[in-house]
């Protein structure tokens, strides 16, 4: 028996054991793909950056009703991920709180808890071995691996939305037997977390579920058994106490952001340049969901071939009438499907193990040849951007081709073999290469990191000074904010040129991107000392920037 015979045989005696086991195994695999870059990937502008500081603020403050970032306010989204964050920093302790890893926490926590709920709804749905197989493409899918890595809303998004499409799917497949006892509070405390996280996206995907689950069943009589009226309550419980307080602190300037300028604002316009026409996401899944997307046609190709079976409808009431919201949205961004992710995931597991027998067909494994070779193209990215900027590749960058090559092997010779859950773990090698390749290798490329250097800067000029005043002009991302021990001021040239002391006065440090610096240099009264300069590449402006630090005493 050859080594590849008893890999196989282990993953099917694994998925066969009791849930425990599998689901150690899915959590160790999920942080095995998800920790590359996890510590090392600096602050990434701008979403990521102004969660994070916002939290940062809360958790100096105290104050856990309002949402504050630097001297204004950030009312886009609901308290709920700004209280784990929170959370995270005193956890870890408020040493820590200039790293971004530590906000990075319940993103991490909560996609790898999004893979073993996949693997919980699937055992309901289609069975032991098909899984294992689900829980492990979603641990593999690029999209949910770059939300993992974040500091924002999304993967805590989708772990509150599977834990009550878990109790959906049970009640679905096996009755009122199967949701008895704490089940529904369950089901209800899930959507009241996910109305904390983000507003009224994750009640919409379980609602839009519920409503096509009542055309095809025809009939609301077996939902009795989520206690409506109890859990309603339950619901409201967890949802209105901070939703009133904010309003009594801010009156109608929380609605008017993010219910007026973001949710509604992205539903009829393509905000912030990421507008997208309907379609967009049927084009992108290929590349959101790889390498879980290797197996996509199968599950398209079952989706359709056993769209009677139970499993399936939930499946596809699952997936057809969100997926449908978000390709109608105007703002498009590539996370925005992830919450119907699970639900591919399942149908492309369940598909590939009832494919048809004999060798592949020959689309399909042109198919396979174009996916492999996209694991190649997606490695050679990080280097070609960063020679364009004078930096050769890295250990890391060769290491995450290494491993690409590897999984490109691997998963060929797996599906050549017709092997049934080996192929997973190829796919796990070309998420492992590419993780390792872009995050490990772009985490160490300074050029694309300013506010890091900046930062530093400070450091240096409170060692110059006490305590220096400190000013930016023309560079605003929050990244700045986050990074340094004291809070800066984002003011224009006149603002900075009067907060500029008199000689022995007091000091102050400015940093002044190349587009402002005639206009400082018009306000300003007098000449200050050049003790650095950073030039690179904004990440949230999405172009190159020069600054000039000026520290006046």
């Amino acid at each position: 028996m050859t080594w590849r015979d008893r890999t196989e045989l282990a993953l099917a005696g694994l998925a066969a054991d009791r849930p425990a086991r599998p689901m150690i195994f899915v959590a160790l695999f999920a942080l095995l793909m998800f920790l590359p870059g996890f510590f090392s990937l600096p602050p990434i502008d701008r979403d990521e950056t102004r969660f994070a500081q916002a939290s940062r603020q809360m958790a100096q403050s105290g104050d856990y009703i309002d949402i504050r970032l630097g001297e204004g306010t950030r009312y886009k989204k609901p308290v709920g991920i700004y209280w784990l964050q929170s959370a995270a920093v005193k956890l870890v302790g408020e040493s820590h709180a200039t790293e971004i890893w530590v906000y990075r926490l319940p993103s991490l926590a909560m996609a790898v808890a999004a893979c073993l709920l996949t693997y919980l709804i699937a055992l309901s749905l289609v069975g032991a071995q098909a899984a294992l197989l689900a829980a492990l493409l979603m641990a593999v899918c690029f999209v949910l691996g770059g939300e993992a890595r974040l500091a924002k809303t999304d993967a805590t998004l989708l772990a509150t939305v599977l834990a009550a499409q878990l109790v959906l799917a049970r009640l679905h497949m096996r009755g009122a037997e199967a949701v008895r006892g704490g089940w529904p509070w369950l089901f209800w405390g899930a959507m009241g977390a996910s109305m904390l996280i983000k507003g009224p996206i994750g009640p919409m995907v379980v609602g839009l579920t519920v409503l096509a689950l009542i055309v095809l069943r025809r009939g609301v009589r077996w939902l009795a058994p989520l206690r409506w009226g109890r859990g309603l309550l339950l619901f409201v419980a967890i949802v209105l106490p901070w939703y009133v307080a904010i309003t009594v602190k801010s009156g109608d300037a929380f609605w008017a952001e993010a219910l007026g300028r973001d949710l509604i604002g992205k539903i009829g316009e393509g905000q912030e340049s990421h507008g997208a026409p309907p379609g967009a996401y049927a084009l992108a899944v290929w590349l959101t969901f790889w390498p879980a997307s290797i197996l996509l046609p199968f599950g398209l190709w079952y989706g359709w071939s056993a769209r009677r079976e139970p499993a399936v409808l939930f499946c596809l009431a699952w997936i057809l009438p969100s997926w449908l919201v978000f390709e109608i949205t105007a703002t498009k961004l590539i996370h925005y499907v992830m919450p119907t992710y699970p639900a591919l995931a399942v149908l492309a597991a369940a598909g590939w193990l009832a494919r048809p027998d004999g060798p592949l067909s020959r689309p399909y494994r042109l198919f396979l040849a174009a996916m492999l070779a996209l694991a190649l193209l997606l490695g050679a990215a990080p280097l070609i951007f960063s020679l364009q900027y004078g930096t050769g590749p890295s250990v890391l960058w060769a290491l995450g081709i290494a491993l690409s090559l590897a999984g490109i092997w691997s998963v060929w010779t797996a599906m050549r073999a017709r092997a049934r859950l080996r192929v997973v773990l190829g796919m796990g090698l070309l998420s492992l290469g590419l993780s390792v390749s872009l995050f490990g290798h772009l985490a160490r490329f300074g050029h694309i990191w300013p506010s890091n250097a900046l930062a530093g800067l400070y450091v240096q000029a409170a060692g110059m000074c006490e305590d220096p005043a400190y000013l930016s002009v023309g560079y605003g991302e929050p990244s700045l904010m986050l990074l340094s021990r004291k809070l800066p001021h984002f003011v224009g040239p006149e603002e900075a040129a009067g907060a500029v002391p008199d000689a022995g006065a007091g000091c102050a440090l400015v940093f002044v991107e190349d587009r402002r610096r005639a206009d400082f240099d018009i306000a300003v009264s007098r000449q200050g000392e050049v003790i650095g300069r950073v030039e690179g590449f904004g990440l949230g402006g999405a172009d190159a920037l020069g600054i000039t630090a000026y520290l006046f005493r």
